[in-house]
């Protein structure tokens, strides 16, 4: 398993994401320009090249540019094309995923179902809680010195099981944890950091 995290984006500007987007893939590029405003091309394409820094050593490809471009399964979840060539790296073990907020860009890499979720730490919504959070999580929510902070971080968690098992938010966010008991979900919360960090390596 391998994380990268990129949360030195304050003083990342324009030029900088012009310098950025000439690295990627056309069809990547054109995902990073569909956004219309500068933060999510920023975070699309660090989080492309994130992936990338990942795998550059892998896959017998010199430039980022030539990326075949992702696959994606019926709920939106990438995965790489296995036609592309590789030396000594099996992409039918290899699997990945990305994140992103205002602060940082996320990336995970491992050879089994893997999820990262990164949030930042936001107004506490109760009704937004209420949706994703079952009786017992919103009274520790509510119990909580800081909610919106204890809110963040069970979300993350819930986030980073979900794409993990490839399905993205669903209805089920409420009792996921009771579904996947044995899933391992480690969180990386430090006070002074405006966002929370969660991914699942194990899902069983």
């Amino acid at each position: 398993m391998r994380i990268l995290l990129d949360d030195k984006l304050s003083g990342y500007g324009e030029n900088d994401l012009l310098h950025d987007l000439d690295l990627l893939p056309a069809w990547r590029r054109e995902q990073a320009l569909r956004f219309k405003h500068f933060e999510g091309k920023r975070n699309c394409t660090r989080a492309f090249l994130l992936l990338w820094e990942c795998l550059k050593d892998k896959v017998d490809l010199e430039r980022p540019q030539d990326f075949p471009e992702f696959v994606y399964n019926e709920h939106g979840k990438p995965s790489l094309d296995p036609s592309l060539l590789i030396s000594n790296f099996s992409l039918l073990t290899f699997n990945f995923s990305l994140s992103h907020c205002k602060e940082a860009v996320v990336c995970i890499t491992d050879n089994q179902p893997c999820g990262i979720d990164v949030e930042s730490v936001g107004r506490y919504s109760e009704s937004v809680a209420r949706y994703a959070m079952n009786d017992e999580e919103m009274a520790a929510i509510e119990a909580a010195d800081n909610p919106a902070r204890a809110f963040v971080r069970l979300w993350t968690q819930k986030e980073a099981l979900l794409k993990a098992l490839g399905t993205g938010i669903q209805d089920n966010m409420r009792d996921i944890f009771a579904q996947y008991p044995d899933a391992v979900i480690t969180t990386h919360d430090e006070p002074e950091k405006p966002y929370i960090l969660s991914f699942c390596d194990k899902v069983s």
